[in-house]
C-alpha cells in the first residue's frame, strides 16, 4: 500500500497545477446542458426512462441523508433535491458534449493536460472541487486509462 501511495503523489505531482476555469466549466456543464430544475430538465430530455428515489449523504453535513429523485436517461442519470433543484449528474456514455473535450472516452492524459492537479485522487479517480466556496465537485472515474464515468455533485437548501 505505501508504494501505491508513493505512485500516486508522484502522479500528482507530475500533472500540474488545476486550472481553475476549466474546472468551473466542467462543473457547470450539465446545468447549461441540461437545465438547473426538474422541469428544466424534462424539457431538454424529455421524459424519464424511470424515476427513482435514492438517498445521498448530504454535501456539507454527510450525516444528514438527503433524498433525491433519480432520472434515468440513457447514458445519464440526473437528481435533482426536494426542492426540485439540480443535485447529482452522472454520465456514462460519449453522447453529451462537454466542454473541452472532457467526455466518456477521453484519455487520462487529457483529463490531466485540460485540468490539471486534482484535489484529491486514487488510481482510478479524479476529484475536483468548484472555486466559488460551494460543495459542487465532479469526479472524473478511468478504467484502462480512459474515462468511463462522470459524476457532479452539486449544494442545494
Amino acid at each position: 500500500m505505501p508504494l501505491l501511495c508513493v505512485a500516486l503523489a508522484a502522479r500528482a505531482e507530475a500533472i500540474g497545477p488545476t486550472v481553475i476555469t476549466r474546472v468551473d466549466d466542467l462543473i457547470d456543464a450539465p446545468r447549461a446542458l441540461f437545465g438547473r430544475t426538474r422541469a428544466q430538465v424534462e424539457g431538454t430530455l424529455g421524459t424519464p426512462l424511470a424515476v427513482r428515489q435514492r438517498a445521498l449523504p448530504g454535501l456539507l453535513h454527510p450525516e444528514i441523508v438527503e433524498t433525491i429523485r433519480e432520472l434515468a436517461y440513457e447514458g445519464a442519470r440526473i437528481g435533482v433535491s426536494a426542492s426540485t433543484a439540480l443535485r447529482r449528474v452522472e454520465i456514462t456514455t460519449p453522447t453529451y458534449d462537454l466542454p473541452h473535450g472532457l467526455s466518456v472516452g477521453a484519455t487520462r492524459r487529457h483529463v490531466e493536460e485540460t485540468l490539471g492537479e486534482p484535489q484529491e485522487l486514487t488510481e482510478g479517480r479524479y476529484l475536483y472541487l468548484y472555486s466559488d466556496g460551494y460543495p459542487d465537485t465532479v469526479e472524473v472515474y478511468f478504467r484502462d486509462h480512459r474515462v468511463y464515468r462522470i459524476e457532479w455533485n452539486y449544494w442545494t437548501e
